[in-house]
């Protein structure tokens, strides 16, 4: 009985050591700030296509920064306060974009596309800033992203995050850290412009 006892306590432990090892490889694998940001193709409700590598392209493309807030239907509230939040500060900065993109994943079976766009397409004209429908939820998965939890990432020029967390209310606190990494990123940018500028001067 002891023997078969001890059996059963070293299997026990060979599986809680297992799950440790498993969840410290998940937590390192996990992207985090300085990590390359994982490029995706996306569409808006009008199936206009977006893709990141395009916007943060050093010489076509239209952004230095590019904010995501992911997120499921439930923190729409907390969407729209960022969402309006960030025009305020930045609405008249052509290089800095801000997405929306809902995380679509679970949706019930008789919720259609075609409802999806509709509904999304009055939004997008409601709010100052691009929705992009990620149906199954596989680009929200790449950023891991916690599902039904507002997630603010910040990509800077290099198509790097400069910035991710699950964030809470549109306060002073909140928005001071966010401007401090908006800011180097744009200083970063505007910098290896310069650079460039004086390399294409040099050769000429």
């Amino acid at each position: 009985m002891r023997y078969l006892t001890a059996i059963l306590l070293a299997i026990m432990l060979m599986f809680s050591l297992q799950s440790l090892a498993d969840d410290e490889k998940k937590e390192e694998n996990k992207l985090k700030v300085g990590d390359p940001a994982p490029n995706f193709i996306l569409k808006d409700p009008l199936d206009k296509e977006y893709e990141l590598k395009k916007i943060l392209d050093k010489e076509e493309g239209t952004a230095k920064v590019v904010f995501l807030l992911i997120g499921t239907r439930k923190v729409q509230k907390m969407g729209d306060e960022w969402t309006f939040g960030l025009e305020e500060i930045y609405g008249k900065k052509e290089d800095i974009k801000v997405f929306l993109m809902g995380d679509l994943r679970g949706l019930p079976f008789f919720v259609t596309k075609g409802m999806v766009k509709w509904g999304a397409k009055g939004e997008n004209e409601r709010l100052p800033a691009t929705i992009l429908l990620d149906w199954k939820g596989k680009v929200s998965k790449k950023y891991d992203t916690e599902k039904d939890k507002p997630n603010l990432i910040i990509i800077d020029s290099d198509m790097k995050i400069a910035y991710k967390k699950v964030v809470d209310n549109f306060t002073k606190e909140a928005v001071k850290e966010v401007v401090e990494v908006v800011e180097k990123a744009l200083k970063k940018a505007d910098a290896e412009d310069s650079e460039a500028k004086e390399n294409i001067e040099q050769k000429e």
